[in-house]
């Protein structure tokens, strides 16, 4: 009989422990499902559901209605468009809603060509971003550096050369039939260096439009030709021009001459056409679109 009482305490003793197990196993599936579910939630790299990101997009551009003519959003995943949207008017006082075949001025993000276009030479072996650039340059290029430390690729990236600004009027002119040079207009407008390399941080258009000259003369072609073949043709960025003027896309021009420029409080520019003489920094046109 006792050991019947034992052999009932152990078995019960035995039935607890599975069923604290099943019960820790439950907990955890329970627990672990929903982290699970969560993950397969896609996001931008800000924590944005892709799912959310038209509606966060529609509410970040109407807080800044009153000081936006118009704005093209385009967010792309895997070769698909996530967002592809238009804002506001490409003509405020002809009503012209702005669409997504409205053409835009890229300004300062066509930076980013300039050094995604540096970057594939580096990736060839014709660029070293660590060379001083003079090697890359004519002979006596400079007149004005101040210091003897050489300037780099990644100076220049970094907007650390050590050159002081320039004002706007230096770097504009408004006849698109007027024909610059890229490697004389910058030989000319030099600014001087006034700090050491790798020292200070200051904007520097300058510093950008030596990037695409560089990439000029290292790759043997115009700069703009050079960023159609190996960037926008690739991408299929057919409504894209980077030339200085737009003149080997005159459609493109057409559509450009479409829209008006306007301050921040939504007052006309009336001479909105300007060209830039180191063009690489912030002239090109088009539909950043793939």
């Amino acid at each position: 009989m006792q050991k019947n009482r034992q052999k009932d305490r152990s078995l019960h003793k035995v039935n607890k422990i599975i069923a604290c197990v099943l019960s820790l196993v439950f907990v955890l599936i329970t627990c672990v499902v929903p982290v699970y579910a969560e993950e397969q939630i896609e996001t931008t790299p800000s924590r944005i559901p892709l799912t959310e990101l038209e509606k966060t997009i529609d509410s970040y551009v109407e807080s800044y209605e009153k000081y936006t003519a118009a704005v093209s959003v385009v967010a792309i995943k895997d070769g698909e468009f996530i967002v592809n949207k238009a804002y506001g008017f490409a003509d405020i006082e002809s009503q012209l809603k702005a669409d997504t075949s409205t053409v835009f001025e890229w300004a300062s993000v066509s930076k980013l060509l300039v050094y995604t276009s540096v970057m594939q030479l580096v990736e060839q072996g014709k660029l070293d971003l660590e060379t001083d650039i003079r090697e890359y340059l004519p002979e006596g290029f400079f007149k004005k550096l101040k210091y003897d430390e050489p300037i780099t690729l990644l100076n220049l990236m970094h907007h650390n050369a050590g050159w002081e600004d320039q004002t706007v009027t230096e770097v504009y002119y408004y006849d698109e039939n007027e024909d610059y040079d890229l490697g004389e207009t910058l030989r000319k407008n030099e600014p001087k260096q006034i700090y050491k390399p790798n020292s200070v941080v200051g904007y520097s258009n300058y510093g950008v439009g030596l990037g695409g000259y560089i990439v000029e003369l290292v790759s043997g072609q115009p700069y703009y030709e050079y960023v159609n073949q190996h960037i926008f043709e690739p991408l299929h960025m057919n409504d894209t021009t980077v030339h200085p003027t737009g003149q080997d896309r005159p459609d493109l021009v057409q559509r450009r001459n479409e829209i008006e420029g306007y301050t921040k409080d939504l007052k006309l520019i009336r001479e909105n056409r300007v060209y830039v003489t180191f063009y690489p920094t912030g002239q090109p046109w088009g539909q950043p679109k793939i």
